[in-house]
């Protein structure tokens, strides 16, 4: 009896020890045993990476540039025309914004084919600040350097017979070292090292008004000042839009523009810059003075064509003669006033780096 017993609790044993166990834990009828943790998904050998961008030029420009001919036509009659140049640098950032200057006048058709390779292949071209005979008037920084520090100093309202020394705070366009653009009023603070301090107006000056700073501002003029260090830039004005405002006309007579020839109330050819919300760069240039049939844009008219087309700041360059954009091919694409393009001091070239 005894053995039937020891032979029955040995054959349990070897059972129990012989069933599998449930890593799972216990599970009832109704919750089958999940297993799919424990599987291996199949490799589908179909699979490939995904192309790579195609970087080609499409009708003469690289990706995240196009170029738009616009027409405006007014009420009176009358029209303006010109070309509208859109820079998405987050799109292909292989773009670069350079702006240059020259120490004998050229064309911008001129800036443009004498680019040099390590700054890419030029695309597009245009006029910058303001200049006097062979001189420009108006800072540039190219490469972390200003090339050409603002003039601090004029004459009012002219060379002749001049009733005041001015010393006007103007807006100027830069690109920063993080890749964003901005627009700021600068004056060269310190002559020998080139300082431009950003103010938060363009100060005491009212040229309407007839009233100027008596001096200079320094650095430490007012609260809220700082050096300003962009990559590239260039100076210019008035200021055509702040915060998506049309400030256009008091940036005018605050920037001291009138005795210098820019004619705010005129409709003219006029060249201008300005920064979309996402980061985009504008460049406008239109024709003027019946050139092209068209009669150009009053600054006030400039400044609402640039908020129309999404810039929550903008700034005017020179005109007149002076406005003058190159496109495809190194061509020029709009109708300069003087007949041909103007020999200038400075100029704006977008280029593009190899992939």
């Amino acid at each position: 009896m005894m053995r039937k017993l020891l032979l029955f609790v040995a054959a349990a044993l070897v059972f129990f020890s012989c069933t599998p166990k449930n890593p799972l834990g216990p599970q009832t009828p109704e919750e089958p045993i999940d297993t799919t943790e424990h599987q291996t998904v199949p490799i589908d050998s179909t699979q490939t990476n995904p192309p790579e961008r195609d970087w080609s030029w499409v009708e003469g420009y690289p990706v995240g540039v196009s170029v738009v001919p616009f027409t405006e036509n007014f009420t009176d009659g009358n029209k303006c025309s010109g070309f509208v140049a859109t820079i998405d640098f987050a799109e292909n950032p292989n773009l670069r914004f350079t702006c240059r200057k020259t120490s004998k006048k050229k064309g911008p058709s001129k800036f443009f084919s004498d680019t040099e390779a390590a700054d890419g292949v030029p695309c597009l071209a245009t006029n910058g600040g303001y200049f006097a005979g062979s001189t420009s008037v108006s800072l540039v920084a190219h490469k972390g350097e200003f090339t050409i520090k603002a003039f601090r100093a004029f004459n009012w309202p002219g060379d002749e017979n001049p009733t005041y020394t001015i010393y006007p705070v103007r807006s100027a366009l830069g690109q920063m070292k993080d890749g964003s653009f901005e627009i700021q009023w600068t004056y060269c603070t310190d002559i020998a090292y080139k300082t431009h301090t950003v103010f938060p107006s363009w100060l005491d000056n009212n040229e309407k008004t007839e009233t100027f700073m008596p001096e200079p501002p320094g650095a430490d003029y007012c609260e809220g000042t700082w050096s300003w260090e962009p990559v590239e830039a260039m100076g210019g004005g008035p200021r055509l839009v702040k915060e998506g405002v049309d400030i256009s006309t008091d940036a005018y007579w605050g920037e001291c523009l009138n005795a210098g020839g820019t004619q705010a109330f005129a409709r003219a050819p006029r060249t201008a810059a300005g920064i979309t919300e996402d980061g985009k760069l504008i460049l406008l240039v239109c024709d003027g003075r019946g050139s092209g049939g068209s009669k150009g844009y009053t600054l006030a008219e400039l400044a609402s064509k640039m908020i129309s087309l999404g810039c929550k700041d903008a700034m005017n360059f020179d005109g007149g003669g002076s406005s003058c954009i190159v496109g495809k091919d190194g061509a020029i694409l709009n109708n300069p006033s003087d007949g041909s393009e103007r020999v200038v001091t400075s100029a704006i070239v977008i280029t593009e780096l190899p992939h």
